[in-house]
């Protein structure tokens, strides 16, 4: 798929990483490491500009050979990144995909993440024809599980070993969006 896409949101835009954002990225995930550590193995104490370039260019593979699209948030009023949005594990069996996410420190709280959740999902069903996203965490982020809700996505399941992190498999919970979970009143 193009690098060019960009969608966007009351007060957000949602676009393919470039090179560019690598001081913005590396920034966020420095601010935002006590937040993000415990659930997600890529982001540890030391991470830098070497790690976030392996990141960003990680993602722009993924979005040539269709693998996964990940996309860097940004405020539509002041151009601020924010964090990140994605669709992984894309299965043609299932016509479905996970869907992760990441807001910096200093923009939880505000709704973004729900903003951007929506974005994607819509390119999801609309543009890739998608017919499930799930989205998968640790039982113990109350602050993914509230967002999910949030976002209109229906608790489906806790899943014994659903998530193999550092060298261990884990329990997740699944969430699960459908589009006509889009169509509904969000709270």
């Amino acid at each position: 798929m193009k690098l060019d896409i960009e969608l966007t949101s009351p007060r957000l835009y949602l676009r393919p990483y470039k090179l560019a954002d690598l001081e913005a990225h590396l920034s966020a995930v420095l601010e935002s490491y006590k937040d993000l550590s415990p659930w997600v193995e890529w982001c540890h104490a030391n991470y830098n500009q070497q790690d976030a370039h392996a990141w960003i260019s990680a993602s722009q593979m993924n979005w040539k050979l269709d693998n996964g699209y990940e996309l860097a948030i940004f405020t539509r009023h002041h151009d601020h990144f924010i964090g990140t949005v994605c669709l992984n594990n894309l299965s043609q069996l299932t016509n479905a995909a996970e869907l992760g996410y990441w807001i910096r420190s200093s923009s939880h709280q505000q709704g973004f993440a729900q903003e951007a959740i929506h974005s994607l999902a819509r390119f999801a069903f609309d543009t890739l024809a998608l017919t499930r996203l799930e989205i998968v965490m640790h039982p113990g982020n109350l602050a993914s599980q509230r967002t999910a809700a949030r976002c209109g996505a229906h608790y489906e399941s806790l899943s014994r070993n659903r998530i193999y992190s550092r060298g261990q498999a884990r329990d997740g919970l699944v969430y699960a969006l459908i589009p006509e979970d889009l169509s509904k009143p969000r709270p």
